[in-house]
């Protein structure tokens, strides 16, 4: 999203980063963790990824819409708040790469639905562990 997905260096990064940077800082950027607002991404998502992936191909680097529905899972509900967010940012990037079950095994899903849905399930994963941390340390 805005280009991030051609950055040089692991665009999916930057892409968490771009997120979490108009989470946090630009006006009305906490509406980015609505869960209508997350839901209607989601789906817009899956057909944008669907469309790119005919482009740049299977699950290409540049495609990052799907970073954008992760991040947004991972802070559904929460006011934007610099440590919780880059806790959440690294817990995020940790289980996206890691794709624990099912997250890797739903790569596998046709078009785009294969795009989204692993980064659902790392957003749901970070949630758990945010949600987790932030009882321990009142966040």
């Amino acid at each position: 999203m805005l280009g991030s997905g051609f950055f040089p260096v692991a665009p999916a990064t930057f892409a968490s980063l771009v997120w979490l940077a108009i989470y946090l800082f630009a006006p009305g950027g906490a509406r980015l963790a609505d869960p209508v607002v997350a839901a209607c991404t989601a789906v817009a998502a899956i057909a944008v990824a669907h469309l790119a992936e005919r482009y740049h191909g299977r699950d290409a680097h540049c495609i990052v819409v799907d970073e954008f529905v992760g991040m947004q899972v991972t802070f559904i509900g929460m006011a934007p708040a610099l440590v919780p967010g880059i806790v959440g940012f690294v817990l995020f990037r940790i289980f996206d790469i890691a794709k624990p079950f099912p997250a890797g095994r739903s790569q596998r899903l046709p078009g785009g639905l294969g795009v989204v849905a692993d980064d659902v399930f790392a957003g749901a994963y970070a949630r758990l562990a945010l949600l987790a941390l932030s009882l321990v340390f009142a966040w």
